[in-house]
């Protein structure tokens, strides 16, 4: 008898030595396991494995929460499953305790059983519910089943999972707390470029004077930060009442792209109550999209835009819309955002005032017809110039142009007419010129251009090239009557011809008066002391 009760004493603490000594390998491979893991995805993937081989599980698997989206992500499993948590769809995740929670009924149904319908998780075959919270909020969910035998788990098997628990969760609130830190500090870091962005754009809001130069670099930086492809501006124009293209960037030919920003392409014009530009216009309300084609606000547009993606932002001075800046299509697939949406409309506010103080200067010191500089903000400009000549002793030449025989245009067609030949002529100046001249209408039918570093010699190379160029335009009346327009031409280089610039706009005036005394539509240079018609 004696015997026997000492056998059975032996046979209990070897039993419970055994079970100490699992325990205790158990939890050491646990701790290597948490050791070595990379990731919390990488962690759980190694414990599901670890308890379910340990405890001869059916099942085990963990859902981490991805912006409230639970998802099995780089967990290995047969099959990746994810569920939303909205607080009403799964009342036992909101029920925060220590202990796993049981939902099946007694019966072996699940509780809740649209939940696990609605998410396919039936599969699981899930017996009982461990979630982990981080400030009240679940942050991963454990579904557990029964055992492989279909046997239910034993107090040994709770107090191993408890264990296990115990020991994961501070190591994964370790790696959410990291990944929220990476977080913030990339978020921090593109609001920290950002601010940059904009305040180097603001600077540039003062110190660019080509407004379509810096409209473009406005454009770039919303491309490259919300990663788009291509962007454009679009402007009001109260005279006709419609929004046209003004500026673009990102298209894939470059070559159209200069020529609508040169102004040689015209984009089709827009009424404000057409398509999506129209309704920002309108009602000075921004509209992202991420619909393409399938957007019905896109109907008025043509087929062949190509739109997948849409940031559509009005550009505002003064309480009034002026225009729209458009970024189109995020690239690789991807959707436009909020966050896309506030960084273009913080640009828009910079491109706007860059707009607004164009059109005042524009009012300002340019002629509204021919949209050249008038005769004041010419003669500040030419005084500017003369200074930099004297500055750097260097050259400039300024042609001083008269429109043939205009009082018989006038009068015999009308003054309509007549401002048709002015445009026609100012166009013409625009483009043949080149980019650092400095075009005018000096008065009625007046042109006059600074041409700066510029010696009288290649000065009457651009004279003739004007000339020529002006007697090819063919302004139609009717359909029997075109009218062809030549100029006279007058040209001074200072400081040949003068010591200052009033005395160089005499004498340019004076070698225009000789080209209207020797037959017109010719050219006449005043230099060294003398009058010379230019032959070609």
């Amino acid at each position: 008898m004696y015997n026997t009760c000492m056998d059975k004493d032996l046979a209990e603490k070897l039993y419970s030595l055994q079970k100490n000594v699992l325990e205790l390998h158990n939890l050491f491979d646990l701790n290597m396991v948490a050791n070595q893991s990379r990731s919390i995805e990488d962690l759980l993937s190694k414990v599901s494995f670890l308890v379910k081989s340990s405890l001869s599980l059916k099942s085990i698997r963990f859902f981490v929460s991805y912006n409230g989206l639970f998802q099995t992500r780089n967990v290995k499993a047969d099959s990746d499953l994810e569920f939303e948590f909205d607080g009403d769809n799964a009342p036992f995740l909101q029920i925060e305790t220590d202990e796993l929670i049981k939902v099946t009924n007694q019966d072996g149904s699940l509780i809740y059983k649209s939940f696990w319908t609605t998410y396919k998780l039936a599969e699981l075959q899930t017996e009982y519910i461990k979630a982990f919270y981080n400030e009240h909020t679940p942050y991963c969910v454990c579904s557990i089943s029964k055992k492989e035998d279909g046997s239910d788990l034993t107090e040994d098997d709770f107090k191993y999972i408890n264990q296990v628990f115990g020991c994961i969760e501070p190591i994964m609130m370790k790696f959410i707390t990291n990944k929220e830190q990476e977080g913030k500090i990339l978020e921090l870091n593109k609001t920290l470029h950002n601010l940059s962005i904009l305040y180097n754009i603001s600077q540039a809001v003062n110190f660019i004077d080509d407004l379509k130069r810096l409209i473009s670099v406005i454009l770039d930086k919303a491309i490259e930060t919300v990663n788009a492809e291509k962007g454009s501006l679009m402007l009001y124009d109260s005279s006709d009442n419609t929004l046209q293209v003004k500026v673009v960037y990102g298209l894939k030919d470059k070559k159209h792209e200069d020529d609508i920003n040169n102004g040689v392409v015209e984009c089709q014009k827009l009424k404000p109550e057409s398509g999506i530009a129209g309704k920002v216009f309108t009602e000075k309300k921004s509209i992202i999209t991420n619909l393409g084609g399938n957007d019905p606000r896109f109907n008025q547009l043509s087929s062949d835009t190509n739109v997948s993606s849409l940031i559509c932002v009005p550009l505002i001075a003064k309480g009034e819309c002026i225009g729209i800046i458009n970024i189109t299509n995020k690239k690789n697939g991807k959707l436009f955002n909020k966050k896309d949406l506030e960084f273009v409309e913080a640009l828009a506010n910079q491109a706007a005032i860059a707009v607004d103080n164009a059109q005042l200067y524009e009012l300002a010191t340019k002629d509204g017809l021919t949209k050249l500089y008038i005769h004041r903000h010419f003669y500040f400009l030419l005084e500017s110039e003369v200074k930099r000549v004297q500055r750097y002793h260097h050259v400039l030449s300024v042609l001083m142009m008269d429109i043939d025989n205009f009082k018989h245009v006038n009068d015999t067609y009308g003054h309509l007419v007549g401002d048709m030949v002015l445009k026609e002529i100012a166009a013409t100046i625009q483009k043949t010129i080149r980019h650092v001249d400095i075009p005018a209408r000096y008065g009625g039918e007046e042109f006059t251009v600074i041409l700066p570093e510029t010696a009288a010699v290649n000065a009457l190379i651009i004279a003739e090239r004007l000339r020529q160029r002006i007697s090819e335009i063919e302004v139609v009346v009717d359909e029997n009557t075109i009218i062809r327009p030549t100029v006279s031409i007058g040209v001074a280089e200072f400081p040949n011809a003068a010591e200052n610039a009033k005395d160089l706009i005499d004498w340019a005036d004076k070698a225009l008066y000789m080209s209207k005394e020797n037959g017109k539509n010719c050219i006449h240079l005043y230099f060294d002391g003398q009058f010379t018609r230019h032959n070609p």
